[in-house]
């Protein structure tokens, strides 16, 4: 067993003398593993591409509101400071970091940060302010934008008047790009009602996911190469597997995970990063934290009466073992929702054959950690997708009561397994994934884990239809409170086939139920089949381009060259499936358009709700 603590003796005397001499040891020139957000070491996942492609895209078209959402400690600054210093002299650019302000102050930092005076007391004073520099940079024919980070922390006064500054505008083009940068709650502002208006002008979104095993893996790669050419520190593979079971693929906990780990290795004179001094390292950061919090509670204590305190103390443990009872029964009844006699599992008839069926059915995609571990969406593979399937659904009068006997948890683990189900997938999911509170990243994390995509619908019916594919769809009780997910999975000429309710074989409903109790989101379910990254735009070369036009060429546009840049034809072929199927018309392959295009292959056996 690794001793930790034998292994700081090597460097009592201080960080400002070991970091030089960690440095050399290692053959780094300066940390890599260090908590500060440099552009530098940004390593581009597919989800981080997929959003720098979003940003660049944005910023070249200068029109309408961007977000880009992710959890803590997902990249989403570094991301930022990338795109920053990779703008061209003809885009001024300011970056508010942060934006706990009202609207007048935010309106200053904004002149601020655009070098133009924000002595104003109004906020009329600075609006005309900054409308004068914007028509000026318009006149020079520059670009003009805006980036938010922690964008969450916002309130919704501020977001509305966000918006009227988005009015800032010629009869042709928008004066000013607005980027909103944040954390999951932002989406969620940003879909309530209040913020109908905003949420309708944001044209680009895309979330930041943790990092898979091989993109941790890689991802450790690269910043010590960034920090040294030849560097002389290895990772093995047993520490790889116990930093991602820490970190859950999360940068920042990658960073500090890494950083400990090389500090303990250097303490104890090894070069290799093994998995006992790794793993050693995470129980030194975890005893660290616990040490931290009861040393607050202490000094909380302390301020107060020992009568008191003993009273508080009593009374708090009696609730806390009370609430981590209740919270633990609640977490197990969820694990285990889909074994359970209270929820039967939805089924489907398959004209499939028995051999492809799912083999594993555990609770709520359960699957055991050492099985999951280490496997990235690449490794596992994505499902096959099989052919038409057969329903058999209960014709269901009233929804509502379907719905009042399920809650938003187990719901949206058992829409979701139906929605991998009808692609033939076995559910695989990380033990972590059941206490995400967010449920966009729930959807979006299982759906990638399960090789497949998730592409939020703000709409009718209609908007799904265009899609044709499964979706798990948004529902809430007549009274208001927490959502409820079921997923579609047929669309008949007056009726809808719906799947992951009590009712096993699925249930049956009319388009009039639909509109009673659905909000109008929903998370189609679908698969990227070329692994085209991010979001392809005229004017871009790539292997991606490449593959994109081979495969058009396949669909019968014989007149487009076979090269890796976007050109005109290619973006005019596009521009006719985008008409054909009924989606914006602009050119740019995103989630939509690739979608659309795969639908085009009728010889795939592609889950769809209306054949």
């Amino acid at each position: 067993m690794i001793n930790v603590k034998g292994s700081m003796k090597r460097f009592w005397w201080g960080p400002s003398r070991v970091t030089p001499m960690y440095n050399s040891f290692y053959g780094f020139k300066e940390r890599p593993f260090q908590l500060v957000p440099n552009p530098a070491y940004l390593y581009l996942s597919r989800s981080h591409e997929e959003a720098m492609a979003h940003l660049v895209y944005a910023i070249s078209q200068g029109d309408g509101f961007v977000e880009i959402t992710g959890e803590v400690g997902t990249g989403k600054t570094t991301l930022c400071r990338a795109v920053l210093e990779n703008l061209d002299q003809n885009t001024e650019a300011a970056y508010i970091f942060n934006p706990k302000l009202d609207s007048l102050q935010l309106l200053k930092a904004i002149n601020d940060e655009f070098g133009v005076s924000s002595s104003g007391n109004t906020v009329k004073e600075l609006i005309d302010t900054l409308n004068a520099f914007l028509m000026k940079k318009k006149m020079e024919g520059k670009k003009a934008v805006l980036i938010i980070d922690e964008a969450q922390n916002l309130s919704k006064d501020v977001l509305e008047q966000l918006r009227l500054l988005s009015n800032l505008e010629t009869t042709t083009s928008k004066l000013i790009q607005i980027i909103l940068v944040g954390q999951p709650e932002l989406g969620e502002m940003l879909d309530s009602h209040e913020l109908r208006q905003l949420g309708q002008r944001i044209t680009l979104s895309c979330y930041l996911t943790p990092l898979s095993y091989r993109e941790t893996r890689e991802y450790i790669h690269h910043r010590i190469q960034v920090a040294s050419q030849k560097p002389e520190v290895h990772f093995t593979r047993s520490a790889l597997r116990a930093i991602y079971k820490y970190s859950g693929g999360i940068p920042r906990l990658i960073n500090i995970a890494c950083d400990r780990a090389l500090l303990t290795a250097y303490g104890l004179n090894r070069k290799k990063i093994s998995g006992p001094i790794a793993r050693a390292s995470i129980r030194e950061l975890s005893a660290r934290g616990d040490v931290r919090r009861l040393t607050l509670q202490r000094k909380r204590r302390m301020s107060l009466s020992m009568g008191v305190v003993l009273g508080v103390f009593v009374a708090a443990l009696y609730l806390a073992s009370l609430f981590l009872i209740i919270h633990r029964s609640v977490d197990l009844k969820i694990n285990s929702l889909i074994e359970s006699k209270e929820i039967d599992r939805p089924k489907v008839t398959q004209k499939v054959d028995s051999a492809r069926k799912p083999q594993n059915d555990g609770g709520a995609f359960a699957m055991t950690q050492e099985t999951t571990e280490g496997l990235s969406t690449e490794d596992r593979g994505g499902p096959e997708p099989t052919g038409r399937r057969e329903f058999s659904p209960v014709a269901v009068a009233d929804l509502g009561e379907v719905l009042g006997k399920i809650n938003r948890r187990s719901s949206r683990a058992l829409s979701m397994k139906a929605a991998i189900d009808l692609w033939s997938a076995n559910p695989q999911n990380s033990l972590l994934l059941h206490d995400m509170e967010d449920d966009q990243a729930f959807f979006k994390v299982a759906a990638r884990q399960n090789g497949l995509s998730i592409h939020r619908v703000e709409g009718d019916l209609d908007a799904l239809l265009q899609l044709n594919l499964p979706a798990v769809l948004e529902f809430y009780l007549q009274g208001g409170g927490t959502p409820r997910y079921l997923t579609l999975a047929r669309v008949y000429e007056e009726d809808l086939v719906l799947l992951g309710s009590t009712m096993e074989e699925g249930i049956q409903i009319d388009r009039d139920q639909l509109t009673a109790y659905w909000s109008g989101a929903a998370y189609v379910v679908w698969k990227d089949f070329l692994h085209l990254p991010g979001t392809l735009a005229p004017r871009y070369s790539s292997d991606a381009v490449l593959t994109l036009k081979m495969f058009m060429h396949d669909l019968g546009y014989r007149e487009i060259d076979i090269s890796p840049t976007y050109d005109e034809k290619t973006a005019q072929a596009v521009k006719q499936i985008q008409r054909r199927h009924g989606i914006p018309v602009d050119g740019v392959v995103g989630p939509v358009t690739k979608i659309a295009l795969y639908n085009e292959k009728s010889t795939w056996n592609i889950p769809r709700l209306v054949d």
